[in-house]
């Protein structure tokens, strides 16, 4: 039997890959907004908790008015890189 998540899980990836390429590219700020807050509420759905805290956290930040951390934006990118271009 197949697992029935498994079509929606790699539509997730694809999705992740996209998303990955858009924060490379450093978007607006509303562009970067909902890239980071889709990340933070799907990825631990999909079996990615760490993407989801991480986002979790740029997430928050963003929406409480802090500048937000380039430190913390490129840690993403690098753990979505890993993820998804292995």
């Amino acid at each position: 039997m197949t697992d029935p998540l498994e079509a929606l899980r790699a539509r997730f990836i694809e999705r992740c890959r996209t998303d990955l390429a858009v924060l490379k590219a450093a978007p607006d700020e509303a562009e970067l907004a909902l890239t980071i807050h889709r990340l933070a509420g799907s990825a631990g759905s999909f079996g990615f908790p760490t993407i989801s805290a991480i986002a979790a956290d740029i997430d928050m930040s963003l929406r409480s008015g802090d500048a937000r951390s380039r430190e913390q934006l490129d840690n993403l990118i690098r753990v979505l890189e890993d993820a998804f271009t292995g």
